[in-house]
């Protein structure tokens, strides 16, 4: 590494030393933006990029610094929503809004309407789902993990593959509460419950590589695809 990298190196190691963490987090910027970056210097680079998002998960957000956050990547948004579910969040209504607007992932928006919810909060919100303007009230949903849907879900894939296959059965339950946290604001139906539980078992067994093997097992325990559930667990991550 030649003296200018080491040089910039020292240099942001002496600004995040001495409380200077927005100097720090410019230089780290400035030096991520050039045109040719030795592969060493830039991962020592992402290092402090990682090092500074720390420090500002530890301290509270102000207002400003909140709505400047919304405003920002994926990791800076998830603190804002961090200091929001911490708060009372009927006193920033004009941020949470803001948050869904500008949220560059289905993570961030997931996670706000979370917080919304659990707070019980009675005002209208706005979110843009598959071009949808989709307006909700999050004192009238309700959060994945009270869902009665999602509970007879589990219920029905214990019943499938309890004692045939639990550590698949494992991975499904995993997957089917990332299946309803991607429904938000809505939920999934206790009618829609068997249907959404046979196509996260094969989604899931597709990915363990045994699809074949678990139609049969599913066959056996005469269970089938009854409904046209969609699983967005095709289409979308968090």
């Amino acid at each position: 590494m030649s003296n200018y990298y080491i040089e910039c190196i020292e240099e942001i190691d002496e600004l995040m030393s001495s409380g200077s963490y927005e100097a720090a987090a410019n230089k780290i910027r400035e030096e991520l933006s050039m045109p040719y970056i030795p592969m060493d210097f830039e991962e020592k680079l992402h290092a402090y990029e990682k090092e500074l998002l720390m420090h500002e998960a530890q301290k509270k957000l102000g207002d400003d610094e909140i709505d400047a956050y919304f405003e920002m990547d994926e990791a800076h948004q998830l603190l804002a929503v961090k200091a929001l579910r911490e708060s009372n969040m009927r006193q920033y209504l004009d941020l949470i809004q803001k948050g869904l607007d500008h949220a560059k992932s289905n993570l961030v928006t997931i996670s706000l309407i979370e917080a919304c919810i659990d707070q019980q909060l009675n005002e209208e919100f706005h979110v843009i789902k598959d071009g949808l303007d989709i307006s909700f009230i999050p004192s009238a949903c309700v959060n994945p993990c009270d869902s009665e849907g999602v509970e007879e879900g589990i219920a029905i894939m214990h019943s499938w593959l309890e004692n045939e296959n639990p550590s698949l059965l494992q991975l499904c339950i995993q997957c089917i509460y990332k299946e309803a946290y991607l429904h938000l604001p809505f939920e999934i139906e206790e009618e829609e419950s068997e249907d959404c539980a046979y196509e996260i078992v094969m989604y899931v067994s597709a990915m363990m590589g045994c699809e074949n093997e678990m139609k049969k097992l599913l066959s056996e325990k005469n269970a089938s695809q009854k409904g046209s559930f969609e699983l967005l667990l095709y289409s979308n991550t968090i």
